[in-house]
């Protein structure tokens, strides 16, 4: 059977990748050093696989048919966003096929994709835990930015499914679960029954597959312009360092969630947190560290959970 040898959740953010913390001290130095002894720790693990829970964000999901879950079971590939990983990447195509067997039969109906795109809302973080690519995934694309959202307790008890799928699977193949999205952060909307959207953006977000290369410089350019704005770079920092310590202390913490709640104090981007809900199901143990900064100048708190504590920093003599 598969052994699971650990759970991260992490936020990913465009400007992780487009404007990196140039000093530790900068914006965003913070929490890239937290994820980088993060990274180092599933290295020490070495997996064989990695099952990774995360959004699109309008690049391969459109609203020509919206699924609340889909798993990529033959083809993977990114799609080169905000400087992440663009082409080909490594599947885990025998794991991807068993799971979605596996949460079929348990009464889940994810969607089937032969050929799935991935943008940075998947890619950034295997780009970042995995630098050199070379770690099979399973890609599931929660879908977290527009409806049909699947609950927050959905999303729990799939990801719960996922886990016993993984635990049941032939092998000895060693897996990592990795959540990827939030904290708190207001983007601009990608739902289709948004009465706010202008037309034009409604006919990309139903229509849009075959122009996303076309745009993709336009909405590199609009993000670089909403990070200077104070709307859009506004994080809730007590509300995320806040729901970190409580899921340290109880994991199973997000399934009971509402997206009411979610989205009134954390704005639209904390909905993104059902890829940890569905993570940290699937994982069902305890926690070890969390870690958290708040990046205005990135959109979005910037936060962590893992299951792996790195080792200890040496202190200086």
């Amino acid at each position: 059977m598969a052994t699971v040898v650990g759970c991260v959740a992490l936020s990913h953010s465009p400007f992780w990748t487009i404007a990196p913390a140039a000093t530790p001290d900068a914006p965003g130095g913070h929490f890239s050093a937290a994820a980088e002894r993060v990274r180092a720790a599933v290295a020490d693990l070495a997996p064989d696989a990695v099952v990774i829970f995360g959004p699109d964000h309008a690049r391969n999901l459109f609203y020509d048919c919206m699924p609340p879950f889909c798993i990529g079971v033959e083809r993977v590939s990114g799609v080169g966003d905000y400087d992440t990983p663009a082409g080909p990447l490594p599947l885990a195509a025998d794991l991807a096929r068993a799971v979605f067997d596996g949460v079929t039969a348990r009464g889940f109906d994810p969607a089937i994709s032969l050929d799935l795109g991935i943008d940075h809302g998947i890619a950034q973080v295997y780009a970042k835990l995995f630098p050199a690519l070379d770690v099979a995934m399973v890609p599931i694309v929660v879908n977290a930015g527009c409806p049909p959202l699947p609950s927050f307790a959905r999303c729990a008890a799939f990801g719960r499914a996922v886990g016993e799928v993984l635990r049941a699977a032939g092998g000895g193949t060693r897996v990592l679960l990795v959540g990827s999205g939030g904290l708190s952060h207001w983007p601009a909307s990608i739902s289709a029954e948004d009465p706010d959207v202008t037309p034009q953006w409604r006919e990309f977000l139903v229509h849009g597959r075959s122009r996303v290369a076309e745009l993709e410089p336009v909405r590199r350019a609009r993000t670089e312009q909403l990070a200077a704005g104070a709307a859009t770079g506004r994080v809730n920092a007590p509300w995320d360092r806040a729901l970190l310590d409580r899921l340290i202390e109880d994991p199973a913490l997000l399934a009971h969630q509402t997206d009411a709640d979610v989205h009134r104090d954390a704005g639209p981007g904390a909905l993104e947190l059902r890829t940890w809900a569905a993570a940290l199901a699937a994982w069902g143990g305890p926690l070890a560290v969390s870690d958290y900064e708040p990046v205005g100048e990135w959109i979005t708190g910037m936060g962590l959970v893992s299951s792996i504590a790195p080792p200890a920093r040496e202190e200086p003599a």
